[in-house]
């Protein structure tokens, strides 16, 4: 049911902030984090640092309302609200690291996220660096929306 609750939240929320005029560019970078999202928890699981639990569908190991709800919108949002100046995209770096971090805490709490062999400083380590390489296909392939010169 948690991982049900996430992916409703996060389209929700989703819902509520999306530029549908930008999707068609964004709609990359959350793909990305998607890919990046699956690789991480699939070698995680597969390694047992973690598990999952009361998982209702899963793709590659990984609950599929989890994947297709926090990262997918959340890696559209990012992109589309990605800023111009450096100092602000590092600050939203670690402000999103926080964030997401939250919400795989709130998992770890309800029960549906359990750590192995595991800790909260692998987790907010992979998610900055993970935001900081979404960060960087987005500068290089132009994605967000003050980039590609649309006035």
């Amino acid at each position: 049911m948690q991982w049900l609750m996430t992916f409703i939240t996060s389209w929700i929320i989703f819902i509520l902030l999306i530029d549908l005029k930008q999707v068609k560019y964004t709609i990359w970078a959350g793909l990305s984090a998607v890919v990046f999202q699956l690789i991480i928890d699939n070698m995680a699981f597969h390694l047992k640092l973690y598990d999952f639990k009361y998982d209702i569908l899963k793709i590659f190991d990984s609950s599929f309302f989890f994947t297709f709800g926090a990262p997918l919108t959340i890696g559209i949002l990012y992109a589309q609200t990605y800023p111009e100046n450096r100092i602000l995209r590092l600050i939203n770096v670690f402000i999103s690291t926080v964030l997401f971090f939250g919400l795989e805490y709130a998992l770890k709490l309800s029960g549906a996220l359990k750590y192995v062999h595991w800790h909260y400083f692998y987790s907010i380590t992979i998610d900055f660096l993970a935001l900081m390489s979404l960060g960087n296909l987005i500068t290089i392939f132009k994605i967000a929306p003050w980039m590609r010169n649309e006035k």
